[in-house]
């Protein structure tokens, strides 16, 4: 195990079963884990026999420890390499489940990708993660709270998020410095946005929340026109601040800077 990995590896074995539960794998489903580490999550998933697996791993000592686990079992496979850069389309043909206790260094350029990869088939439609705890809490924040921002946005359009679990940092070797806390995120049947538009919602929620603190009406000025507005009445959002947003008034915006764009193309 590499420290420059980011890993730490869970050894509760209530919260492992507290994932297993929460991913409900059957034998249709095909599984996606990162980082299977020493291989606590890893047994357990292959015990549920789901129709293909691949554990994704990028440290290579850990090569003794994974690879009985994989030895002669149709469908399954173990591959090291690096998350970020796996092309998940070249392994599965139909959607998938990702499992996974995520490297804490990795997660949400994880998780962006994840979405991105809506655009295309297949695509995850169920993941059990584990975060830190604060990255979790941003993730799972509302509207007018100081953690909402853009990565609350960015998944309550496509998932279903809820929390399953907090888990503490006494329940992984080594310790880390932080508690962890599982989500699921589950697909939802009509996103909030059509995922053609995402690079727009990216565009629009990454400048509104560029100095959060900061009223907003400058900032619609610089980005739509005087008509725009006018006609949408965005001079209501003047004096609110980005986390004082609902996702559905980002996705309006993102459709309506998507319009302005392509009219000027």
């Amino acid at each position: 195990m590499k420290k420059k990995f980011g890993q730490n590896f869970l050894i509760n074995q209530s919260i492992v079963k507290k994932i297993i539960e929460a991913s409900n794998i059957n034998l249709n489903d095909n599984i996606l884990e990162i980082g299977p580490g020493d291989g606590v999550l890893t047994k357990e998933i292959i015990k549920k026999k789901p129709n293909k697996f691949i554990a994704l791993e990028i440290d290579r000592s850990l090569i003794n420890k994974l690879d009985i686990l994989f030895d002669k079992k149709k469908n399954y496979e173990l591959i090291f390499g690096d998350a970020i850069k796996f092309d998940e389309s070249t392994k599965f043909s139909k959607n998938f489940k990702i499992i996974s206790n995520l490297p804490y260094n990795i997660s949400l350029p994880l998780l962006i990708k994840w979405i991105d990869q809506l655009k295309k088939l297949p695509f995850a439609n169920k993941m059990i993660l584990m975060f830190q705890k604060e990255v979790a809490e941003r993730i799972l924040a509302n509207t007018d709270s100081k953690k909402y921002g853009r990565i609350s946005i960015l998944c309550s359009c496509f998932y279903h998020v809820k929390k399953i679990i907090d888990v503490d940092k006494n329940d992984f070797f080594p310790i880390p410095k932080v508690n962890s806390t599982v989500l699921s995120f589950d697909i939802l049947k009509k996103s909030k946005i059509d995922i053609a538009s995402i690079e727009f919602l990216k565009k629009i929620s990454f400048e509104l929340f560029n100095n959060r603190r900061k009223k907003l009406k400058k900032k619609i000025q610089s980005l739509f026109s005087d008509d725009i507005i006018r006609h949408n009445q965005l001079d209501k959002l003047y004096d609110l601040r980005a986390e004082n947003l609902t996702v559905d008034t980002f996705c309006k915006l993102a459709l309506l800077l998507k319009k302005t764009k392509t009219a000027s193309i």
